[in-house]
């Protein structure tokens, strides 16, 4: 590619007028989404191959910003430097070895940087030499294939594409032959948290504002979500940390390297953890919502930009339920993307052999404005916004159509790592008080689907809020579109959750009553226990509950006489 060329690339990047920055578009299922130039940065990837050449050309340049990455030196500057970097002495000799991408602000005013990669899945199997041809035409690197999501490929540009990956990506999807195909826009801080407000934790009990918590120490009498098991996808778990070591699993995964264990990126994912699952009654500390359910940590560097950050996050969502987890907990946007909504559909589809995993996401603090994705992408999903602890609607909370319901997110008390604790603010720590709470219902009774673990946490809500109405009906009961059905209730979904007995390696004759609305008996009737061999009789056999589940079969009604079973 001759310099000249590069430079007429370059002075169209740095040209651009506002007409140009209005038709700027990437395809989302289909529907073209808009997007503004930014007319005072750019993204400029160099190949660690060429590590002397990017410190050279780099010399002197105020860097905004960097993009970790294992193939590129990315980083972010302003355009005005561009013209300095221009000058360097080793430009005219290295012009084909490095790109330079616009960046771009989204609709709703995120900052996203164009790397050099896009996102591309297939609509069959045998179309991958299909994308090898596009490949060689476009000149384009085959990253990765994706194994969690095994139809989906990473693709890199190069000095000889002679585009940029957004143009690439449309280009692909207009072609008509993918699925779908995405360009890399890397966003700044997908974390939602903002500073902290408050000095002490209320959320669980709220001695100031009697009522205006989740009523944790009532559901402790009936469940401490022992068995479940909640995934925590952020910036990865302290797993050594004292006050919450004992409730973490030895599964783990980084969604950065694909490998596993999980790795530490940030402080966030250990307060997070620390609301859904601290440990209670070590006189340590503080106590989480489900003190004996078991923490996953899935980790990704949310806290600096990272490429292809969006199909990372749907491969965490992938190994999640592929692994076992019950619960999805993520207190994190990102930008729009056809990987994410397949990896959850997946997991509602899959996830706990075929019952769905509850997926739970944070509303996201847009100060009142609408719900983020991934939470507003599935019906399916519980959407949580936050509320301080005078019971009224955090500031910086988003609510809109697909909130579900409120928790608490305003000064909360949680663990760091290092042993620490701290306070944090944001709809961030509303979201894993309801997954400690759908933890609670899963212990209670693991046989229930997503669906019926939703409509239990949405029904109990209370609706206790000062001066609030909720005055639109919905399937679930009366909705606020700012408190979506009122403040989780870990008393009341406990309650209202249909209770489950079980019965394991032992022989079972005459009558016995137990205290649950169902008994199962048998090996292998949940996700991950096995309950033994169970015989029933010989003999009449009557047991005093709602219903009788023997392994896998259909429920039988209590009261039928039953012989001997193997």
């Amino acid at each position: 590619m001759s310099k000249n060329f590069i430079f007429i690339i370059l002075l169209l990047i740095l040209c651009s007028t506002s007409m140009i920055a209005q038709t700027s578009y990437y395809y989302y299922k289909g529907e073209k989404i808009p997007l503004s130039l930014n007319n005072s940065k750019l993204c400029v990837s160099i190949p660690k191959t060429k590590g002397d050449v990017s410190k050279e050309l780099m010399k002197g340049i105020n860097v905004l910003d960097t993009i970790k990455d294992e193939a590129f030196d990315i980083s972010i500057i302003q355009q005005a430097d561009f013209k300095k970097m221009s000058s360097s002495k080793v430009w005219g000799k290295e012009e084909n070895t490095f790109l330079v991408s616009p960046c771009y602000i989204t609709k709703d005013r995120k900052e996203v940087f164009l790397t050099p990669y896009l996102n591309v899945r297939l609509k069959r199997k045998q179309d991958l030499n299909l994308l090898l041809s596009y490949a060689e035409k476009y000149g384009l690197t085959l990253v990765r294939h994706d194994s969690l999501m095994p139809m989906w490929y990473i693709l890199s540009i190069s000095t000889e594409t002679g585009m940029n990956a957004l143009d690439v990506a449309n280009a692909l999807w207009e072609s008509g032959d993918f699925m779908a195909s995405v360009p890399d826009l890397c966003l700044d801080n997908l974390v939602c948290s903002v500073d902290p407000l408050f000095n002490q934790q209320w959320g669980l009990y709220n001695g100031l504002n009697p009522g205006i918590d989740i009523s944790a120490t009532e559901a402790w009498n009936y469940s401490t979500g022992k068995n479940v098991k909640i995934a925590i996808i952020d910036t990865g778990v302290d797993m050594t940390h004292i006050d919450l070591a004992p409730n973490i699993s030895s599964l783990s995964y980084d969604t950065e390297t694909g490998t596993s264990p999980s790795v530490r990126y940030g402080r966030h994912a250990t307060h997070c953890a620390g609301i859904a699952s601290a440990v209670k009654d070590n006189g340590i500390q503080i106590a989480g919502v489900a003190p004996e359910a078991t923490i996953i940590s899935i980790s990704n560097s949310f806290m600096s930009p990272s490429p292809n950050a969006e199909i990372k996050l749907a491969d965490g969502i992938m190994w999640a339920y592929q692994h076992g987890a019950d619960i999805i907990s993520n207190s994190w946007h990102c930008l729009n993307h056809e990987a994410i909504d397949e990896a959850i559909e997946n997991a509602f589809r899959y996830g706990r052999h075929g019952k769905g995993c509850v997926v739970v996401f944070s509303a996201g603090n847009t100060n009142g404005n609408s719900i983020t994705y991934p939470a507003n992408s599935n019906d399916t999903i519980l959407v949580v916004g936050a509320i301080n602890r005078q019971g009224k609607r955090a500031i910086f909370s988003s609510c809109g159509a697909e909130l579900d319901l409120v928790a608490p997110g305003d000064s909360i008390l949680s663990t760091f790592p290092n042993d620490s604790i701290g306070y944090d603010s944001g709809t961030s720590m509303a979201c894993p008080h309801v997954a400690g709470v759908a933890a609670l219902v899963l212990e209670r009774n693991s046989e229930l689907s997503v669906t019926q673990v939703n409509s239990i946490i949405n029904s109990t809500a209370k609706k206790n809020l000062p001066n609030i109405s909720f005055h639109i009906s919905k399937p679930d009961g009366m909705w606020n579109a700012k408190f979506g059905y009122g403040l989780v209730d870990a008393y009341g979904a406990v309650l209202s959750t249909p209770s489950t007995a079980y019965i394991q390696n032992e022989n079972v004759t005459g009558e016995r009553t137990i205290s649950a609305d169902s008994i199962i008996v048998g090996k292998d009737v949940t996700n991950d226990k096995a309950y033994g061999n169970v015989t029933l009789g010989p003999g009449e056999i009557t047991m005093k509950a709602k219903f009788l589940k023997i392994k896998n079969s259909t429920s039988i009604p209590l009261g039928t006489k039953l012989k001997t079973v193997n």
